[in-house]
């Protein structure tokens, strides 16, 4: 996992929105709602039915917004198929971001998208996604958002043609 200070994205950038189910995320604003002002819930058992109920929404969530370069060698020692060993590292901590959405009083849902916001990943080895305190010195390149890719999904994100063709591209580029 990652600070926000590590990654060279200096702009706020707006999440461009995977169409949920109509309803869907209602649903899980009003979830959140229950959980979050429960007296009877003990704290780790809140975060436990946030990270389930969040899950409902998986393809907004966890999305990469760049790549390390050991990440895209490790594609391109897997012939640009998906590769074992890699990893979503979060630019904040969902701890950190768990304890804020329980301890904030926030109105409606005004937490969404500052949920959001700060659950943007960065594609990573699984080393360099452990060695929090080098990761800061690692060559980083930027996901474009507007491109769509690598939708999260409830375990790991999409890995379709498109996906592909960004990293062999990316990979001519510098590698």
């Amino acid at each position: 996992m990652i600070g926000s200070h590590h990654l060279r994205t200096s702009n706020k950038i707006s999440m461009i929105p995977k169409n949920l189910p109509v309803g869907l995320k209602e649903y899980i604003c009003v979830g959140f709602d229950l959980i979050h002002r429960s007296d009877e819930l003990k704290y780790q058992k809140k975060v436990d039915m946030l990270g389930n109920l969040f899950s409902l929404g998986a393809g907004t969530g966890w999305r990469p917004k760049a790549i390390t370069l050991g990440a895209l060698k490790l594609f391109a020692s897997n012939n640009f198929n998906l590769p074992k060993g890699l990893e979503r590292a979060h630019e904040h901590h969902r701890r950190d971001t768990f304890k804020i959405l329980l301890e904030t009083d926030w109105n409606d849902d005004e937490w969404w998208d500052w949920f959001v916001q700060r659950d943007y990943t960065t594609l990573a080895t699984r080393s360099e996604n452990r060695k929090e305190s080098s990761f800061e010195s690692l060559t980083i390149f930027d996901i474009p958002l507007e491109l769509n890719l690598f939708w999260g999904k409830r375990v790991g994100f999409e890995y379709r043609e498109p996906e592909k063709l960004f990293i062999k591209n990316l990979a001519s580029k510098h590698l």
